[in-house]
């Protein structure tokens, strides 16, 4: 062995037993799951209330647990039609998260591109940073969201989902609320931010946090008219 060829094996040998000490495999158990949220649904009263109503729910993978579930829970309990409509690249479901740590996998009614064929009573943005940015870079949902509001028809959007308004050019003018990370970026977008629970804007209903799901799910019925 040359003195090159055994310098080149020493330097990545080196370079190996340094990087195991930074690095090391982790296991979906050791993942963060950041805050814990302690919100109740609250009690159907009536499980036909909703009947008849047909609510989209977007999302991707990244998608905050609680911001899918509680809705999704809240609006089929009282009857309503709902679909989870995902990204055209991964048409079967998303992987829900609590903040980082993987936890559900949700199965998929369509995707946003078949999602145009259908006319929704209400549609609604979910939470989750990576969710968030994808679907807020998806062209799909984005001209499912434009032509859904263009028409009309209302809107929600909670946490980071709000985010996805300023990029379907929504939030101008809107005074309304969501995840503090991106309060800033929604002044910048026109948007009147206040730091509230619930804000109803016309037909655009946000809110800023799985605390608040108790008070975003009024305003889904709100929005639909109950």
């Amino acid at each position: 062995m040359n003195n090159t060829v055994l310098g080149l094996a020493l330097l990545v040998a080196t370079t190996q037993f340094a990087h195991a000490d930074t690095f090391e495999p982790i296991s979906p158990e050791q993942v963060p799951s950041g805050m814990t949220y302690s919100v109740t649904q609250p009690p159907v009263e009536d499980p036909r209330l909703l009947a008849g109503k047909h609510v989209a729910i977007l999302a991707s993978h990244g998608v905050e647990e609680s911001e899918i579930t509680f809705p999704y829970r809240y609006l089929t309990d009282r009857g309503a039609q709902v679909d989870i409509l995902v990204p055209e690249w991964t048409p079967t479901g998303v992987t829900a998260v609590q903040f980082l740590k993987p936890t559900l996998w949700v199965k998929a009614t369509g995707t946003f591109k078949q999602g145009m064929t259908q006319s929704y009573d209400l549609m609604v943005l979910t939470g989750g940073a990576w969710n968030a940015q994808v679907v807020r870079t998806d062209n799909d949902a984005l001209e499912l969201i434009k032509a859904h509001y263009g028409a009309g028809r209302p809107l929600a959007a909670i946490c980071a989902g709000t985010a996805v308004l300023i990029n379907a050019g929504i939030a101008k003018d809107h005074l309304m609320t969501g995840s503090p990370v991106f309060a800033t970026d929604l002044a910048n977008a026109g948007a009147h931010y206040v730091d509230q629970s619930l804000v109803i804007s016309q037909n655009l209903a946000t809110s800023r946090s799985p605390n608040d799901l108790p008070d975003f799910v009024t305003g889904l019925r709100r929005l639909l008219g109950k």
